[in-house]
């Protein structure tokens, strides 16, 4: 990891947003990307509801990819 990636890990841990389950994000988004950090939980959860809202998919589909359970989807 670079000394930028470290701080930002830090900063995540730091303020409890740092994705405790960040392999388990499938998304090609994430895999493709650069702006897209599966380690961000704030992002990881709102990509995951938008993939639902905005791009039709099924909570079942859009909770596995990102590594949720379905209630977790619904918590958020």
């Amino acid at each position: 990891m670079s000394g930028s990636e470290d701080t930002k890990t830090e900063l995540l841990a730091k303020y409890g947003l740092l994705n405790p389950r960040s392999e388990a994000v499938r998304d090609e988004l994430f895999e493709r990307y650069e702006f897209f950090d599966a380690r961000d939980l704030l992002q990881a959860k709102y990509e995951m509801v938008r993939r639902v809202q905005k791009d039709g998919w099924t909570v079942t589909q859009a909770a596995k990819t990102y590594g949720f359970s379905r209630p977790a989807y619904y918590e958020v």
